[in-house]
């Protein structure tokens, strides 16, 4: 089930740093624009007609300081996603049931994590969104 925002309307997508606005979070949404949209919503962002597969992210945080119909999204993750800074993107609020994995191999290097540390990266990275190349810490864990 995908819940479009409204029927064909497009928003322009802004690239912003992470530590921006004191957030480290990869997705920036305004409530006021987007008032059907909750903290822990997936939501799913697209050049329209683009060759490139949609990018899906989850919302963190809200916030009001943002320009009226725009979206914020982290530098790192446009530019592994091919997301091109000032243009038009279109955004859905995307059931989660449809794009959950049931399996998730993570690789370390130079890197001892003992049983119970592997146990709390996990438990914090559940009803999370992952993507290639992002960079996860937890607990010292790069």
């Amino acid at each position: 089930m995908t819940v479009t925002m409204k029927a064909n309307k497009s928003y322009k997508l802004v690239v912003h740093k992470k530590g921006f606005g004191g957030s480290d979070d990869e997705l920036m949404m305004n409530p006021k624009v987007f008032p059907q949209v909750k903290l822990g919503d997936i939501v799913e962002i697209a050049h329209p007609n683009d060759e490139y597969s949609p990018l899906l992210l989850q919302v963190k945080s809200l916030k009001e300081d943002l320009q009226k119909e725009t979206i914020s999204v982290d530098q790192t993750v446009t530019q592994a996603f091919k997301l091109r800074a000032y243009q038009d993107v279109i955004i859905n609020i995307v059931d989660p049931k449809d794009v959950t994995l049931d399996l998730v191999e993570l690789t370390f290097k130079d890197q001892y994590i003992g049983r119970g540390d592997m146990w709390r990266l996990k438990k914090s990275l559940v009803s999370t969104c992952a993507y290639v190349t992002q960079k996860v810490e937890f607990a010292g864990i790069r």
